[in-house]
């Protein structure tokens, strides 16, 4: 019977990661339900496990005998293993990062599968339904704020216009309230073309596209090339 008590709470374990798997399920990120319900489930036995464990050393009097366990060296192995996992999610291309809300929310599940393998049900529960409202409600919230974007452009121009275009460049983003800087210059020997490479930074959406449109239209701009 005492077995079907643990096997309870490694199910509520798989419960509870569902919640949080089916959210990363919808918005397609890299670890999904089956992720997140395998580290949970993995976490809670592991801990129930333990719990089994002490039951039945101390029926054969190991305890008695001077036997120790320590479960909070069972939690650390969890936490340490699932970091190189949740690491294995996040992309980074450049300036861009993709997969660290992922990578926190396998951790997380990680956590609830602890707290339910100990049988701590209210703390299980209560901490789920916080994780989920950071996913969802905070996640909406943060799109409204106007964070700091980077992007990258690189201005392709005449030899003998860069000056005037470096000037130009330079009222059209503070226009659009962009803060440019000069990375890069490069120089072709044989036509004297001129490439001007920008990372620039703002606050809030601006248009990319029709921010490269207006400034090919500049004199002496031979092409615009805009990255994320």
């Amino acid at each position: 019977m005492h077995e079907l008590v643990l096997l309870g709470r490694v199910a509520l374990a798989a419960a509870l990661s569902a919640v949080v798997g089916l959210e990363r399920e919808f918005h397609g990120r890299p670890a999904g339900l089956r992720t997140h319900l395998l580290v949970a489930v993995g976490s809670a036995l592991v801990m129930v496990t333990f719990e089994g464990a002490t039951i039945l050393v101390a029926s054969n009097g190991g305890f008695a005998n001077g036997a120790q366990i320590d479960p909070g060296r069972l939690a650390a192995g969890i936490i340490t293993g699932i970091g190189f996992l949740g690491a294995g999610t996040i992309l980074r291309v450049g300036d861009w990062v993709r997969g660290l809300t992922t990578a926190a929310s396998v951790w997380f599940v990680a956590a609830i599968g602890i707290v339910s393998g100990e049988g701590l049900y209210v703390l299980a529960l209560g901490a789920t339904a916080i994780g989920f409202l950071i996913l969802t409600v905070v996640g909406r919230l943060e799109q409204r704020l106007p964070t700091t974007v980077y992007h990258r452009i690189s201005l392709e121009v005449l030899p003998e216009e860069n000056d005037a275009v470096r000037t130009l460049f330079q009222e059209r983003c503070a226009a659009h309230q962009i803060r440019p800087q000069l990375t890069a210059w490069e120089s072709d020997a044989v036509s004297g073309q001129v490439v001007m490479r920008y990372r620039v930074r703002h606050r809030g959406q601006v248009p990319l596209d029709e921010f490269a449109a207006e400034l090919s239209t500049l004199p002496g701009v031979l092409e615009v090339k805009a990255e994320l």
